[in-house]
């Protein structure tokens, strides 16, 4: 986890790549069994409320799951900025594809890009933390997202990094 304590002492915002779904929820399940602080947890693509659901993981006292539509997202987004502006709190956005995937129209990407970079500012003033879960790849050395995503990876306020698991233990590399 140390790498992790740096990253989110660093910089409030963290893009988190991913090759497999279930690193993905051991990353996210490491988040919610390490920090007693309220976690909001926004589920795009329900894969982790499914385990939730289904019990193969305990669900916390101070874990929320929310599961946005297109239709109540951006109802969901003030209710966060209020839950989270006198309190330190994480936020995890699950994942980026889902997001992207509610919002499929025309220049969705300038109004995603938009809306986690006005969340991500909104959340430095209690000090807390924002991840952004996202499925990628790497091509020759360096991680790839779709065009309209890739704007993400330019902006030199947000961390990235990079789960994998070895031997069963889940490696955080700061990009």
């Amino acid at each position: 986890m140390e790498p992790l304590n740096i990253a989110m002492n660093e910089k409030t915002t963290s893009l988190v790549f991913y090759h497999n779904p279930y690193t993905k929820i051991k990353f996210v399940n490491k988040i919610t069994n390490s920090y007693k602080i309220p976690i909001f947890y926004v589920d795009f693509d329900l894969l982790f409320s499914g385990y939730c659901e289904s019990q193969l993981i305990s669900e916390k006292p101070n874990l929320e799951i929310i599961r946005p539509t297109e239709h109540n997202l951006l109802q969901i987004i003030s209710e966060l900025i209020k839950k989270t502006a006198l309190q330190k709190s994480i936020i995890i956005f699950d994942s980026l594809n889902g997001l992207y995937t509610i919002k499929e129209k025309s220049h969705s990407g300038r109004f995603i890009e938009s809306l986690l970079m006005f969340l991500s500012y909104n959340l430095k003033f209690s000090y807390s933390n924002f991840f952004i879960l996202s499925l990628a790849e790497k091509k020759e050395g360096e991680w790839v997202l779709s065009p309209t995503k890739r704007h993400i990876l330019e902006n030199e306020n947000i961390n990235r990094l990079q789960i994998e698991e070895d031997n069963e233990n889940l490696q955080i590399q700061i990009l």
